[in-house]
């Protein structure tokens, strides 16, 4: 009886110890089948893991554009509102004044990044990519809308126009404007907004800071004053107008920008035509442009006008070559410009608010260059412009482009032929028209030239949603 007891004790003994051994390899075993399972899953399921990798990216993606439409839509909406409250739209729709136009300039600030980061090309599928034959025109836009609608109508009509990209430079972001831009369907756009715009920078450099010095007050009554810019008037003794210098700082950077920045034409060497929200232009000027480089291939600059309201009748157009520069619709192309961005000090320090004539000091005194350039007489662009920052009437009046275009059906358009004749060469004044003594205006037009490309400076910033 008591070795029986003994036999079931050590028979108990023996389950406890199997039970612990069986606990403990099913432990294991249970880790060993997890992992298999899990590599199984993976491997027949590894399709469907990059489906839903890729399907994720695309809400990211589908995420970022719906911000991005979001933020339009809001500006938008405080756009509208504001041309009520703080505007005032004169009735024809011939530009915007007043205030700035958003409450959130920062908001602002990242529509304009965001566009400019994108460069997208409209009508592309329609027309085709850019070639070296083709032809870019880059127009500098403001907010006078009624004279850009009748230079959009006036490009509409130009022949060989399909084959054209058109640039626009704007410095005031407005739903009015973009809307009439977008709208075109005869050639291949795209548009570009300056950053530095007043309607950004609202009360700080370079806009017009409530520190700055008053333009017209004397140096020793800035001094008193303790002004921001008070030891750099200009030659003349005036302080800057952010108005007058936002042009010159606008012109640069545009020309800076689609040289040196646009990823879609980094390759163009074809030429680029300049002109502005206010020219007129005639439906030959592709031809005459294309005549003008042949018949005098040795000039760098081309300028398709002057600027004269008459409209001449002769059947031989006159071409002058000379070292001047008429400022109407001038055209050259990326080797002349890498000449130019060599004489960049002559450009961003010279004390003239006017781009053209801080062109034509660039030009003349640009150590061991000569650029010759051939201007045509018979003009194929004309200035619309009757009010602005140089003209103080009213902008509504169009009396003159009506009859402008009735003058031009006498034009003689595409010519076989023209005369060409050499003329004087033309000085400089002696000193610019001053409105530029600032240090800091030196310094931003330095800059522009000198800064990497903006998809460089800002594409991290958009690799994740922008937060509110």
């Amino acid at each position: 009886m008591h070795q029986t007891a003994d036999e079931l004790n050590h028979l108990i003994l023996l389950c406890r110890v199997m039970k612990r051994i069986a606990t403990r390899c099913l432990r294991r075993w249970t880790l060993v089948y997890g992992v298999i399972l899990i590599i199984f899953i993976i491997t027949q399921y590894h399709k469907s893991w990059s489906k839903l990798l890729d399907l994720h990216i695309g809400m990211q993606k589908s995420k970022n554009i719906i911000e991005c439409t979001l933020e339009t839509q809001e500006l938008f909406y405080r756009n509208q509102k504001l041309k009520i409250t703080n505007c005032s739209i004169i009735d024809g729709g011939e530009g915007i004044t007043g205030g700035p136009s958003f409450d959130n300039v920062r908001l602002l600030k990242r529509i304009v990044e965001r566009l400019n980061y994108e460069q997208t090309i409209r009508n592309l599928d329609v027309y085709g990519p850019l070639n070296n034959n083709s032809l870019i025109v880059l127009i500098q836009v403001h907010t006078r809308i009624n004279y850009l609608a009748e230079t959009i109508s006036s490009l509409s009509q130009a022949r060989g126009i399909e084959d054209v990209l058109l640039i626009f430079s704007h410095d005031y972001y407005d739903m009015r404007i973009n809307d009439l831009v977008r709208s075109i369907n005869f050639c291949k756009t795209m548009q570009i907004y300056f950053p530095y715009s007043m309607q950004i920078y609202t009360d700080v450099f370079p806009g017009q800071s409530p520190h700055d010095c008053p333009p017209k007050i004397t140096r020793a009554e800035a001094i008193e004053m303790n002004c921001t810019n008070a030891m750099f008037p200009d030659l003349y003794g005036n302080y800057r107008n952010a108005t007058a210098t936002q042009v010159k700082h606008h012109w640069w950077w545009k020309i800076n920008t689609v040289f040196d920045r646009l990823t879609a034409i980094r390759y163009y060497t074809g030429s680029i035509l300049f002109i502005e929200e206010d020219h007129y232009i005639v439906k030959d000027f592709i031809y005459m442009l294309r005549l003008m480089q042949k018949t005098c291939p040795q000039s760098k600059i081309f300028s398709l006008g002057i600027h004269s309201d008459y409209v001449s009748s002769r059947k031989s157009p006159q071409i002058h070559v000379s070292n001047w520069i008429s400022n109407l619709g001038i055209s050259f192309n990326r080797s002349v410009w890498n000449e130019l961005i060599q004489c960049t000090n002559q450009f961003c320090y010279y004390d003239d608010y006017n781009w053209d004539w801080s062109l034509q000091k660039m030009t003349k005194t640009c150590p061991g260059h000569t650029f010759w350039t051939s201007t045509l007489q018979n003009s194929r662009v004309y200035h619309l412009g009757k009010c602005g920052m140089h003209h103080a009437n009213n902008c509504t009046d169009m009396s003159h482009i009506v009859k402008l275009k009735q003058n031009l059906n006498t034009l003689k358009l595409y010519p076989e032929t023209v005369d060409v004749t050499l003329e004087n060469t033309k000085q400089m004044p002696i000193s610019g028209f001053g409105g530029w003594g600032d240090t800091r205006d030196h310094k931003l037009c330095m800059h522009m030239m000198n800064h990497y490309d903006v998809k460089t400076q800002i594409q991290n910033r958009f690799t994740k949603p922008l937060k509110r």
